[in-house]
């Protein structure tokens, strides 16, 4: 759809009723015109309407279903947006950090085992405790939602575990926690289907067989 772009999706987002179209340009940084030729666009679809007061031309929203639908398009947009941020934070950042629990499982795996938590965009991070709170500024100024207890809504979400001390390994630029200590955690909480799928790419010699198909075809 036409109307969809980087100027329409900001206009809705940051728009205020009563706000003056000047205002709401100097807010969002484009040009006058081309807020104004976007906003005339809007209004056909009964989105934003413009009211003019003399000289003023005012803003008034229409919070209807094609409304909502640009307000979800910016929110999944933003939310891909912090996430691909993370990730390249956690590769450049000079700090002593390591992912941990079912992200290390999906980063080990290479996505061959994707966790669930992974796919909900929570992320378990470990942080030297000296480290901790310059973590936590680099994440607040790039937006990005963390926690140090309870889960909540906000994605992508970083789960923040300050410790004294551990080791680190990368796999493809990313601090991970090591393959033998995944493994253990593993073990310890009978994920064998995960074992498996370790053993099958490390040649780590656990001899799980967890999968009923890969049993049948070794017999």
């Amino acid at each position: 759809m036409g109307i969809i772009n980087e100027i329409t999706i900001k206009i809705i987002k940051n728009a205020k009723d009563g706000e003056s179209i000047h205002s709401l340009a100097n807010r969002i940084g484009f040009a006058y015109s081309a807020v104004y030729n976007w906003i005339l666009k809007l209004e056909k679809y009964d989105i934003i309407k413009i009211t003019r007061k003399g000289n003023r031309n005012n803003i008034k929203i229409n919070k209807n279903l094609i409304y909502r639908k640009f307000i979800e398009l910016e929110s999944a947009v933003s939310a891909v947006q912090k996430d691909n941020e993370l990730w390249r934070l956690v590769k450049e950042a000079k700090l002593r950090v390591r992912f941990v629990k079912g992200t290390a499982i999906t980063i080990w795996t290479g996505g061959g085992f994707i966790t669930g938590d992974f796919y909900d965009k929570i992320y378990f991070l470990e942080v030297f405790e000296k480290d901790a709170n310059s973590l936590k500024k680099i994440l607040e100024k790039n937006n990005i939602p963390f926690t140090e207890s309870n889960i909540n809504s906000q994605r992508p979400l970083v789960y923040i575990t300050p410790k004294k001390n551990f080791k680190i390994e990368r796999v493809n630029g990313l601090p991970i926690m090591p393959l033998k200590e995944l493994v253990v955690y593993c073990k310890k909480l009978y994920l064998d289907n995960v074992l498996e799928q370790l053993d099958l790419m490390y040649n780590l010699n656990l001899n799980i067989r967890y999968a009923e198909i890969y049993t049948n075809i070794k017999k």
